[in-house]
């Protein structure tokens, strides 16, 4: 080990630690012979200085008696007239003090007081490498905790681009991380003049979206706002403030009140300025999906424009039939991937209806057994006009078997129970329903809304999924969905 020097402030400090390691323990059951049990410790700094202000017996030794002897272990006689053991705490060229072992029960021989200066040093040896490990995990703990984030964020970015269950995962583990009661993330609006919170945990509080912490905040004003003006991490003892950097400031997160009610130290900026980064990358991630998404839906309106052009409402359906086929997914508990293609498949559920002639689609009564085969056979040629559009693809299965009969009896395959896809049960099930409130040429006068309910209970297992059906009956009875069944 080499010897480095140090300062007497460095010395005193390490001689502190020392005094109460498990080192010095051992000296003291090793010399326990020789001193006996409940014998004083006293410990001198380099300057001869008590290193504690202890009033005890150590108290009649007086700084100049110490003076005399520096490198040896030495016997000296207290003024009291008691023996005592004054053993020099050194390594290399450093003298960190002494330890007076007070008041011995007889005086040590030549060999018993060379053994206590090795053990000494040997104690102090291992003080030395304990502190060192110390040094060196505190230096590499925030470096393994930084790539454990890197990590588990790069789970985030594959388990989900959901922009607000992004947010609210990546604020989580910004507690567990950083050990804290409190994250918030908030980006820059489009003006760039204020951020929105968009996701906040709050070990204290419950809040929802209409609490006060969820208002917006000015560019400049506050801590928060002070980060996103200059791009620079604020640090106090309750908080940490760091702006999400991509090309430009995008955001600002925000970790506060740790869990031990320690302050934060550059430890935890450090970390929070890892996490931060790799936040940048789930986020942006995010946003280009929801461009992408935004794109989709866009692209999928004006093909559903172009089919109203031709025939109103006929192979495209309503705001309320998308939201009441959407509410039936979420009551079921679908995953936001199934809903998503759900969404695209109930704005364009019957353009397999596309290329099938005017004088059957709008045939007022009954179809004959070939109109039934036209319609099978042209309900598949007529999808390939969407066929293009590569992000429909997931969807496709739910537009080819929403005809589908839950017994087997639909079309174009046949498909049975479980078989067909739950988005193509859940559009049957709706689609039917609007089909008998509403006036069809296919068929005779519209019915009532309870009649429409009652013919579709009636055929559960049958033309329905049992289980789609009671979610729709579940969905018809929350307060606000009412009106959405006359819009439908």
């Amino acid at each position: 080990m080499v010897a480095v020097s140090l300062k007497k402030k460095e010395k005193r400090e390490l001689l502190l630690r020392f005094s109460k390691c498990n080192s010095m323990s051992l000296v003291k059951d090793a010399f326990s012979l020789l001193a006996g049990k409940g014998t004083d410790y006293l410990f001198f700094g380099p300057d001869c200085n008590l290193l504690q202000d202890r009033k005890k017996r150590g108290g009649c030794i007086k700084k100049k008696l110490i003076k005399r002897f520096t490198k040896e272990i030495s016997v000296l006689k207290c003024p009291c007239g008691k023996s005592c053991l004054l053993i020099p705490i050194i390594q290399g060229n450093n003298v960190y003090g002494f330890a007076l072992v007070l008041h011995l029960r007889r005086e040590p021989g030549g060999k018993e007081m060379l053994f206590m200066k090795s053990y000494v040093a040997i104690a102090l040896k291992e003080f030395q490498k304990e502190q060192e490990l110390s040094r060196l995990y505190e230096t590499i703990r925030p470096r393994a905790i930084a790539l454990s984030t890197i990590h588990t964020i790069h789970r985030l970015l594959s388990s989900t681009l959901e922009m607000n269950e992004l947010l609210e995962r990546i604020a989580r583990l910004t507690l567990q991380v950083m050990r804290c009661k409190y994250c918030s993330i908030m980006l820059l609006d489009d003006s760039r003049n204020f951020l929105i919170p968009n996701a906040i945990i709050d070990l204290k509080d419950r809040i929802n979206k209409d609490h006060k912490k969820y208002r917006k905040i000015r560019v400049g004003v506050g801590p928060a706002g002070m980060a996103a003006r200059s791009g620079k991490s604020r640090l106090s003892r309750n908080s940490i403030y760091v702006a999400l950097v991509e090309e430009d400031i995008i955001g600002v997160i925000c970790a506060r009140d740790k869990t031990d009610s320690t302050p934060f130290s550059n430890f935890e900026m450090e970390i929070l300025l890892t996490l931060a980064e790799q936040a940048v990358i789930a986020i942006k991630n995010a946003q280009l999906y929801e461009d992408q998404k935004k794109m989709a839906y866009g692209s999928i309106r004006s093909l559903a424009t172009l089919l109203d052009m031709k025939s109103p409402h006929t192979y495209t359906h309503s705001e309320g039939f998308v939201k009441m086929v959407l509410a039936i997914a979420e009551e079921m508990n679908l995953p936001r991937e199934k809903i998503r293609n759900l969404r695209y498949a109930a704005l364009l559920p019957d353009t397999g209806g596309f290329s099938i002639p005017d004088e059957i689609f709008k045939k007022r009564g009954g179809l004959s057994k070939k109109e039934h085969a036209i319609i099978r056979k042209r309900h598949l040629e007529s999808l390939k006009i969407l066929e293009p559009l590569e992000f429909l693809k997931p969807a496709m299965p739910i537009v080819i078997h929403h005809h589908e009969r839950y017994d087997g009896t639909g079309y174009p395959d046949g498909l049975r129970g479980t078989r067909i896809p739950i988005g193509a049960r859940i559009i049957a099930v709706v689609d039917a329903f609007e089909a008998m409130v509403h006036s069809r040429p296919y068929k005779g006068s519209k019915i009532s809304i309870p009649q429409a309910l009652k013919e579709i209970e009636s055929n559960k297992l049958r033309q329905f999924d049992p289980e789609v059906v009671d979610a729709f009956a579940s969905v018809l009875k929350k307060p606000g969905f009412k009106q959405v069944l006359y819009n439908i």
